[in-house]
């Protein structure tokens, strides 16, 4: 599940879809029908999405009391959260999800990972 609908939302689908991993984008103003709102997720289908990444920059800096709105109850040690924000480097969803058991992770080593290629790009 995509949590966002931007421009790193579709970079993290394009990886997805390479990945043979089909996914579901949530959405505060959904666009289209590929497309969810937060009020329409249920418990059931977030644990049906043991993926779950945040695209949205809900709770970067200085907003860090602030998180996707989620029914965190229905996230389980079964989930693997990645949120690509990586100041804070442990956003309040992060800690909402690990508290219930998921592996969490955040943006910071694909920021890493991006400036190496883009190095490797512009030096060749």
């Amino acid at each position: 599940m995509i949590l966002g609908s931007g421009g790193a939302s579709k970079a993290v689908a394009h990886g997805l879809l390479k990945a043979g991993i089909l996914y579901r984008y949530v959405s505060r103003n959904p666009q289209t029908t590929a497309q969810v709102s937060y009020d329409a997720l249920t418990p059931e289908i977030i644990s049906e999405y043991k993926l779950i990444i945040n695209t949205s920059p809900v709770g970067m800096y200085p907003h860090v009391e602030e998180c996707p709105p989620l029914s965190y109850d229905a996230i389980s040690k079964k989930h693997l959260i990645f949120d690509l924000i990586y100041n804070p480097d442990r956003t309040l969803l992060m800690k909402k999800a690990a508290e219930n058991g998921a592996v969490v992770k955040n943006g910071l080593e694909m920021l890493h990972l991006q400036a190496e290629k883009a190095w490797t790009i512009w030096n060749e």
